[in-house]
């Protein structure tokens, strides 16, 4: 109990200055929608049920966001504690929990509220198999009894808890691979909970896929958005050994955090390609041949932690940015696991065991320390974009920065980042729109028109919509053409009150009655 109270003290004191930072990126448009179930485009009901109890009952303010954020990341930890101890000594799963805990890396989950489900697929999926590793292994099952009962019970309720965390992110599908992995590896003579729990598994995902078929959103859509998903299957899967390096050195390195990465490796050269390809195949191998040599099972099992963790990541299907600091978060924990095997199986003495222990101590101190900085980075969008920027020039970084200056009146500097914007990405929309804003305020208003068709050209922007049609009605001097944008405006968004109210004054002004 003293142990799990050293992990919740120090989770507090680390994020505990983060539960005072504002809302950022995406934040606001997705609280907003919160507010009604479902809460956002994914299909994602658990986890907009949280959503939606949270904003309804302390309504929108960023502090019980985060606090409950913290709270179950706090909680993953000590799960992830609990199980290392089905594995590992007690001493060994404390360390590992606590560089769970601490790692910068895991700084963006807890830190950005939009990334909630990150944390909480992740928190439900391992108690789940936290449940399935209490099972018994027993060779002769017991038909009759209370041990029966209670092993079906367990299989029953882990198996749901794995739906629950796929109803709060798809990508909690791997849980599903990662606990047959499990009962093959360490269960296998027990036929009875093998074969119930892949019938159970099989029948939950047969129903969540055809539901989700039979609704039209199996796939999120942004196709054509972002830069990885505007180049062919064959680039992105060039990009794998590159997004792989990546993670790893995240993991072993965590500085130069930044949010929105949206580099894509578009040729084979030695640097992105072959250099970090040659370095995990050598890993890989290596990994293969410990496991066959040592015969450990533990090992093995948090090597394809890692593997399936990543699987969803690696742009088979392509997502919306190229690689991200939180989608490490569940990962990481295979990393640990097979650094925790390691540790374990070794015949270590006492002295190297001090030096260890010592060398552990260190780390879970500088990773404390940068990970309280990097909370204290996402106190707003000003700010994190501001750090950002400088690490890293995507398209959505460099207009996020020009929102944040445009919000506190710094207009030039706005205008210049949604111009780089503009460059980085010209098939965008909400760049275009935003820049048509700056053109607006210095009374530009051809500019601001051409920029607002623009956006309203790549794509159905509600806002650029609003923006143009005002712009037409107050400063338009061709009235057909305005009367004709507005008609197209309102059968796109027919329910749209500002474009209602803009179409209602643009009526009034030419018919007076």
């Amino acid at each position: 109990m003293k142990k799990i109270w050293i992990i919740v003290f120090l989770g507090l004191l680390i994020y505990s200055f983060g539960l005072f930072n504002g809302f950022v990126w995406d934040d606001e448009v997705m609280f907003q929608k919160a507010a009604s179930i479902p809460g956002n485009i994914y299909f994602r009901p658990a986890i907009s049920a949280i959503y939606w109890g949270i904003y309804n009952i302390f309504g929108p303010r960023p502090f019980f966001f985060h606090f409950f954020q913290l709270i179950f990341h706090i909680g993953t930890a000590i799960l992830i504690y609990c199980l290392f101890k089905r594995f590992f000594k007690e001493t060994i799963s404390l360390i590992l929990a606590l560089i769970f805990l601490v790692h910068p890396a895991s700084v963006e989950a807890v830190s950005f509220a939009s990334a909630m489900q990150e944390i909480t697929f992740t928190l439900v999926g391992i108690f789940g198999l936290y449940i399935f590793t209490t099972l018994g292994s027993s060779v002769i099952p017991v038909k009759t009894g209370i041990q029966t009962k209670i092993t079906s019970s367990k299989v029953f309720l882990a198996t749901f808890l794995l739906l629950i965390a796929l109803l709060m992110k798809e990508t909690a599908i791997v849980f599903f691979f990662l606990v047959f992995c499990y009962l093959l590896l360490f269960k296998r003579e027990n036929k009875v909970i093998l074969i119930g729990y892949s019938g159970l598994s099989a029948i939950i995902l047969m129903g969540y896929f055809l539901f989700r078929i039979s609704g039209g959103s199996l796939y999120v859509q942004g196709q054509g958005l972002f830069p990885i998903m505007r180049v062919s299957l064959e680039t992105r899967l060039m990009n794998i050994p590159m997004i792989i390096h990546y993670y790893l050195g995240k993991f072993f390195y965590p500085m130069n955090l930044a949010i929105a990465q949206h580099w894509v490796v578009r040729t084979i050269n030695f640097q992105d390609f072959w250099l970090p390809l040659i370095f995990e195949i050598t890993l890989f191998i290596t990994a293969l041949i410990y496991i066959i040599k040592k015969k450990n099972k533990v090992f093995a099992f948090f090597f394809l932690w890692f593997l399936i963790g990543l699987l969803p990541h690696l742009q088979i299907i392509s997502l919306n940015m190229t690689v991200a600091e939180r989608w490490l978060y569940f990962p990481m924990i295979g990393l640990l696991g097979m650094t925790g095997s390691i540790i374990q199986i070794s015949n270590i003495k006492n002295q190297i065991s001090k030096i260890l222990f010592s060398s552990a101590i260190i780390i879970i101190l500088v990773f404390s320390i940068r990970s309280f900085t990097r909370v204290l980075d996402w106190r707003n969008g000003l700010n994190l974009f501001g750090l950002d920027i400088r690490k890293d020039s995507s398209f959505d970084l460099q207009n996020n920065y020009g929102v944040e200056l445009f919000r506190v009146g710094r207009y030039n500097e706005a205008k210049k980042y949604f111009e780089i914007s503009t460059q980085l990405a010209p098939y965008w929309w909400v760049n275009w729109n935003n820049l048509g804003a700056s053109y607006e305020r210095e009374k530009n208003y051809q500019k601001a028109m051409d920029y607002y068709q623009k956006s309203v050209t790549n794509g159905q922007y509600y806002l650029a919509y609003e923006n143009l049609a005002r712009i037409l009605v107050l400063h338009g001097k061709d009235q057909k053409k305005t009367e004709e944008f507005l008609q197209k405006s309102l059968k796109i968004f027919p329910e749209n009150q500002n474009l209602l109210l803009i179409n209602t004054y643009f009526l009034g002004s030419v018919k007076p009655y």
